[in-house]
């Protein structure tokens, strides 16, 4: 079955042009799934920040993983150009599904991200409105896509997880590329489908792993002042390991996902 997943979610060609950035993106896609249990169990559920200079491929790895959710379009706002009723709104109508967020980049506004610090435990943020101000209760995660990197505090980037799409598109992961953008929402479903089938197994998985690969990142790495980076960290490789429980990663694509996520881990640094 896990074959045949992959086969109809076109992963072949999501690793030729992602690599193990894709299996980490879409590990925590697949935690994006159960948030509101993993961050009960957790203690919080970090942001995916997705960065990168003009055609890296943000769009294609954003589309991709909105397929998976059934939807043939990606739904983004850019906080620096909504009022903040309107951002107040797309988070409470959003439910426990993830909400993209653009940077607002040459905008002569700035949007103040730490105030979306709190979402990351799911607790409530004010805004303010034309009636004074607003209480939000976000049940969902966030996705935040921006080029330049966000200007933003420490905290803020602590509670995240980055990729930095670097590498420019060959003629080869063009080929790829183009695959996965023909990839439509109703082919794509499956995913979602089996991921709630398997939903029992992933919140084992990560019951079991999360706190032994975060208890081993800290023991490796004992100078690392950063224990969220550790619980993160702990966190995305018992999400890999559920990961390849559903499509049944290879060795190596299992074996370079988790090394990325401990070398970033041991540079105090949550860019994947």
């Amino acid at each position: 079955m896990q074959n045949e997943l992959q086969s109809a979610i076109r992963f072949d060609d999501f690793h030729a042009v992602f690599g193990s950035q894709g299996v980490v993106a879409l590990a925590w896609w697949l935690g994006a799934q159960h948030v509101s249990q993993i961050r009960t169990e957790e203690q919080g559920f970090p942001f995916l920040y997705v960065t990168g200079r003009t055609g890296s491929g943000k769009t294609t790895l954003l589309s991709y993983l909105s397929t998976l959710n059934g939807s043939n379009s990606v739904t983004s706002y850019a906080p620096a150009h909504a009022t903040p009723m309107g951002l107040a709104r797309a988070l409470s109508d959003a439910g426990e599904h993830p909400v993209v967020l653009e940077d607002g980049y040459g905008s002569d506004r700035r949007f103040d991200w730490s105030q979306l610090a709190p979402l990351y435990k799911s607790e409530p943020i004010w805004v303010i409105t034309q009636g004074g101000h607003s209480q939000i209760t976000f049940k969902g995660t966030l996705v935040i896509s921006a080029n330049p990197p966000i200007e933003c505090s420490k905290q803020f980037v602590s509670r995240t997880v980055h990729i930095d799409l670097l590498a420019p598109h060959t003629v080869n992961s063009r080929y790829h590329a183009e695959s996965l953008q023909q990839l439509t929402a109703d082919q794509a479903s499956v995913f979602s489908q089996f991921v709630q089938r398997q939903a029992a197994q992933t919140i084992s998985t990560i019951q079991r792993l999360a706190p032994v690969y975060a208890a081993s990142l800290y023991d490796k790495h004992p100078s690392q002042p950063n224990a969220r980076a550790t619980q993160i960290g702990g966190l995305l490789m018992a999400l890999v390991d559920a990961l390849s429980l559903t499509l049944n990663l290879s060795h190596e694509q299992r074996q370079e996902a988790l090394g990325q996520i401990e070398h970033n881990v041991a540079l105090a640094d949550l860019s994947y």
